[in-house]
């Protein structure tokens, strides 16, 4: 992660005759410069469409090359992003839910994961097919292999006036590696000390020159085994102080009216009816934890042991590079990359705690709705679905294809490019476990009397067989997105000023865009028990132009320096249902060099986000909810009202809109001794906030009484009343939420690099790094009305965020040592206390979660020419996550510490890996 002109060398030499591998002690950064420059033509780096000699621009673009993505002890992409200091806020680790099983993210800036760019090749890839939290768009970082990749490019901060749309928090491409004439097989395992979660890793790589040109085939395989909560003391039952207990959700019932049980008994214990020890045992065998100390729910159940910590997944992964020459001036290349990934999350048993009522006239007769009877009595069982004999596992399926081709030529003095490139990812999902809410009425049973009767169930009896395939049922999701984009850049010298060549680059766009994301239609229809679910579909089409230019307004090298402006312009036009339309961004700078080794940097402008398509086009999810709040001033107080809830997508909303600053200074101190210094702002207005049900029924605006007749027809946000029969008021009947645009984020801070090598002679070569990235302040406020907080102070989310590496080279040797640094987090919670005459009350408390480190030590030894072995160890001092202060209302709730927020409890991991060059 190089920002200094030593890099910039490295990249082109790079570009011009491949990367070294680790294995050859690398020269690179101890070139001469003038005869670099000589040998290689301007490159384009992330964050301008304009070609140029050096890596260091108006924006600060941050580099990881393959040999240090190699170093770092990682095996995939999404470990190296999570670890960078840009990923500043919550991300999704591959086990954040069963709908992106799998699937990572980078946040940058901690302005959300939907808000970074994510390019290959610096062109855009589909979307994961299903969304994060049921409504946020992201693209999966977990897709191409480490081995077909040559650099990764981070731009941090706003670039939408040169990529549109995503571009807030920053900008990750991906580059591969587009020249590479051997075979080269690499084998890695991974062994937690603790045990579980192994990864295996098998990669091929094949490169080759040809009469059509060069082409560079890789091919993976990856396995990596599942965690278990139950695998790490850390996240077994008990918490930190042992408080923790397990799960009262096992096997017992209600019967309200004692109809079959405790009859002529009278209190409120006699409607519960419980499981024995024997039956508690023979149900859930070792699940089922019984504990005489307990008054009532003796007979717990151990459901968090199956959870994942960490997803499974095994993976094909296939990546085709190929560049060729048409003649002297027009060069193409293809790109094609195809995976097909098996994934197995981990879930605690199924549970079911439905409601029923049996009709009085006609015993027997059972029904979740009361109204179904003129008179019933009331029921309810609570019931772990051990019966079906399996782990309640889900299982996912998704297969991608990501593909461009482009064309690069000279159009009289131009460089022109054109580019197509098309991507589309399916997403299966298998959700085991489920019960079928219409057939369990046909055979459930509250009286005891019917345990021996073969065609009803008992919810104390275990489930024959047949009751087992009579009830079972699987939710199902299939879900996909794609991507078809069309390009065109024209770039080069304008007109000459007397400090130099003004440059240029002009860009067009075409590009459309869908998903779809369909459940079952027993899910749809509420016929799971205790699970829910939407669908969507949707797409849009896109048009963009935009135009850079760099105009050089001094050069007095050794004299007042030299001075660069750049000035960016896009405009993007949103052919779909959104209220988008066109959005303009605008982006300007200044780069001043004093000196040869000093420039400084100044950087502003505005971004946007369009809507996410799941967020625009959701199908409704409806459930049934109540409420005590009254919009009529009759309604009596004292009476709840019933109503159903509905969720859907919203077509009204509008794109997000951003502002970015940044001002750094890179400095070349000495030969061997770079650093670079940056301030960054962003700021986000009409960010995308989901509506409450007390807020929409709170605004008269949304009161749709007499314009919807009926909650079918209720089409926006908004709610109707109703005049029950014998009443003289007004309740609610339904309300409709969703999304709007009325939140504002904002996060600003300091980054800071320091890099410094050493040439030992005889003693080999020594190189120290380190970045850090100083979050001041991330704001966050829902909507105009709501408290603005502070997440670094209010909400755990570390403000500090470093990393530090050293490499040390002899000959055949490398040995790599790195630190990778999350500081404290800071947060509130509300605590109910005691006062001193021991009446309860609730009051705000801060409290602090300690710093977290890693430390990963690797080596390597080249043995010959074709064999190279890596040891290495990571979390070498075998850290775990922090914990809540005692006293926190979440100290003792699982998993016992704060997912998603790059902590980890794999603990102490060794690994081998063998490379061989055919």
């Amino acid at each position: 992660m190089t920002r200094k002109k030593q890099l910039t060398w490295a990249i082109q030499v790079a570009m011009a005759g491949g990367l070294l591998g680790l294995g050859t002690a690398s020269p690179i950064y101890a070139a001469d410069s003038d005869t670099i420059e000589q040998t290689v033509e301007r490159i384009e780096v992330t964050g301008s469409r304009i070609k140029r000699t050096d890596l260091e621009g108006v924006a600060p673009v941050t580099v990881i090359s393959a040999a240090e993505i190699e170093a770092s002890g990682f095996t995939s992409v999404e470990e190296l992003l999570q670890a960078s200091v840009f990923n500043s806020g919550r991300t999704i680790e591959g086990n954040e839910s069963s709908w992106t099983q799998g699937a990572n993210t980078i946040n940058m800036r901690g302005m959300g994961a939907n808000r970074t760019l994510v390019l290959v090749n610096g062109k855009r890839v589909p979307q994961y097919p299903t969304a994060t939290g049921g409504s946020s768009n992201f693209v999966d970082t977990s897709t191409f292999p480490t081995s077909a990749i040559e650099r990764i490019e981070i731009l941090s901060g706003g670039a939408s006036a040169i990529y549109g749309s995503d571009a807030i928090g920053g900008v990750v491409n991906i580059i591969l590696k587009s020249t590479f004439e051997r075979t080269q097989l690499d084998l890695r395992h991974e062994n937690p000390q603790l045990g579980g979660r192994d990864k295996s890793r098998a990669t091929l790589t094949h490169g080759m020159n040809s009469r059509l040109g060069q082409t560079m085939f890789v091919l993976e395989y990856r396995d990596d085994e599942m965690l278990r909560r139950g695998q790490r003391d850390f996240t077994q039952v008990g918490g930190p102080d042992g408080t923790d207990t397990f799960s009262s959700t096992s096997a017992y019932l209600r019967d309200y009216s004692r109809v079959f049980h405790n009859q002529g008994q009278s209190g409120s214990a006699t409607t519960y009816i419980m499981a024995n020890e024997q039956q508690c045992q023979e149900l859930f065998g070792s699940y089922g934890i019984w504990n005489d100390d307990e008054s009532r729910y003796k007979c717990r159940y151990d459901s968090d042991r199956d959870a994942s910590l960490h997803t499974g997944k095994r993976e094909w992964n296939l990546v085709m590079n190929h560049q060729g020459e048409l003649n002297s001036d027009w060069s193409y290349n293809i790109m094609l990359q195809g995976s097909d990934r098996e994934t197995t999350r981990g879930n605690g048993q199924k549970s079911v705690s439905p409601t029923f009522y049996m009709d009085q006239n006609n015993p027997g007769v059972y029904s979740y709705d009361a109204s179904d009877f003129e008179q019933s009595r009331e029921f309810r069982v609570y019931r772990r679905l051990d019966d079906y004999g399996q782990r309640r596992d889900y299982t996912g399926l998704q297969k991608s294809l990501n593909s461009s081709i482009g064309l690069q030529g000279r159009v009289g003095d131009y460089d022109l490019e054109l580019s197509w490139a098309y991507g589309k990812s399916t997403f299966e999902r298998i959700g085991r476990n489920q019960m079928r809410a219409d057939r369990l009425l046909e055979v459930i049973s509250f009286d005891p009397a019917d345990s021996a009767n073969p065609d009803k169930w008992y919810p104390l009896d275990k489930m024959t067989p047949a009751q087992v395939e009579h009830l079972y049922a699987e939710t199902l999701t299939d879900a996909g997105s794609g991507m078809n984009q069309l390009s065109a850049v024209l770039t080069g010298d304008l007109f000459e000023l007397p400090a130099g060549t003004v440059q240029f680059a002009w860009s067009a766009e075409w590009a459309r865009e869908w998903y779809f994301d369909h459940k079952d239609e027993h899910t749809l229809n509420d016929n799971l028990l205790g699970q829910g679910g939407t669908q969507g579909r949707g797409d849009r089409k896109r048009y963009a132009t935009a135009g850079e230019l760099a105009l050089p307004l001094l050069d007095q090298p050794g004299g007042w320096g030299q001075l660069e402006a750049s000035l960016a312009l896009r405009y993007d036009r949103y052919d779909d249902q959104s209220d988008v339309g066109g959005a303009l961004t605008p982006q300007a700078g200044l780069v001043y060099r004093p000196t040869e080794n000093t420039l400084f940097r100044l950087n502003g402008g505005k971004s946007f986000r369009a809507p996410d398509l799941h967020r625009l086009y959701a199908g409704p999810s409806r459930s049934f909810t109540s409420t005590n709040q009254h919009i009529d001033p009759n309604h009596p107080a004292d009476v709840t009202d019933q109503f159903e809830s509905i969720t859907a997508g919203n077509v009204d909303l509008e794109e997000e809109k951003g502002k970015f600053f940044n001002l750094g200074v890179v400095a070349q101190l000495t030969d061997d001794l770079s650093m670079s210094l940056d301030y960054w702002r962003i700021s986000l207005t009409g960010a995308v906030y989901r509506e409450s049900v007390q807020r929409v029924l709170e605004n008269p605006a949304y009161d749709m009484t007499g314009q919807a007749s009926n909650c079918r027809e209720l089409e926006s946000l908004g709610y109707i009343m109703q005049q029950q029969q014998g009443n003289d008021y007004l309740d609610i009947l339904c309300v409709r939420r969703g999304e709007i645009n009325s939140s504002y984020e904002a996060s600003q801070g300091i980054d800071f690099e320091v890099e410094y090598r050493m040439d030992l002679g005889d003693y080999g070569r020594l190189r120290w790094k380190a970045d850090l990235s100083h979050t001041l302040k991330k704001e966050y406020q829902s909507f105009a009305e709501a408290e603005r907080i502070d997440e670094t102070k209010d909400d755990y989310l570390p403000a500090w965020k470093a990393g530090a590496s050293v490499r040390y080279s002899l000959n055949d040797l490398n040995l790599n040592l790195s630190w990778h640094y999350l500081g404290s987090a800071e947060g509130w919670h509300t605590w109910t206390l005691r006062d001193e005459d021991n009446n309860a009350y609730t009051e705000r408390v801060w409290s602090k979660l300690a710093p977290y480190t890693r430390v990963n030590l690797n080596g390597s030894y080249q043995f010959n020419r074709n064999l190279r072995l890596t040891l290495g160890i990571n979390n070498l001092t075998n850290t775990m996550p922090p914990q809540y202060v005692e006293g926190h209302p979440s100290r003792n709730s699982q998993p016992y510490f704060r997912t998603n927020s790059g902590y980890n409890v794999v603990g102490r991991t060794f690994y081998g890996a063998v490379r061989y060059q055919f």
